[in-house]
């Protein structure tokens, strides 16, 4: 493998995680400026209750929803980094594949040895 092909395949991961990055914060701005508009409207809806019981039940509503809001949210992360995690690894297995692990390990390589100069001397 070239070091032309190691920094290629570099840049490479380098890109998917600036994307995952970049995925997530526009996710994450979207959900904040969601969670706003949210408040903006229970402040609103609370101040129109007429009795405890009624802020009670428009709490519990506006709980059930933040919850499946977050929920939903939590979903898009995770699939964020579910799909950067699958192609860093295609990545990481392509690169793999052509990295040459001969130098490393040369079992299949033949070496002089001092017992093969002995037995050669006395023949």
């Amino acid at each position: 493998m070239s070091t032309q092909t190691a920094f290629t395949e570099f840049k490479k991961a380098q890109d998917i995680l600036a994307e995952a990055i970049e995925k997530s914060a526009k996710t994450n701005l979207e959900a904040v400026e969601k969670l706003f508009e949210m408040n903006k409207q229970r402040l609103t809806d609370f101040s129109e209750a007429g009795n405890p019981s009624e802020v009670a039940s428009r709490q519990a509503s506006a709980f059930k929803d933040y919850v499946e809001f977050l929920s939903d949210h939590v979903q898009s992360l995770n699939a964020i980094g579910t799909e950067s995690r699958e192609q860093l690894t295609e990545l990481s297995q392509e690169f793999a594949k052509g990295i040459d692990f001969s130098g490393f390990f040369p079992f299949g390589q033949e070496t002089t040895t001092k017992g093969k100069s002995k037995s050669s001397k006395s023949s």
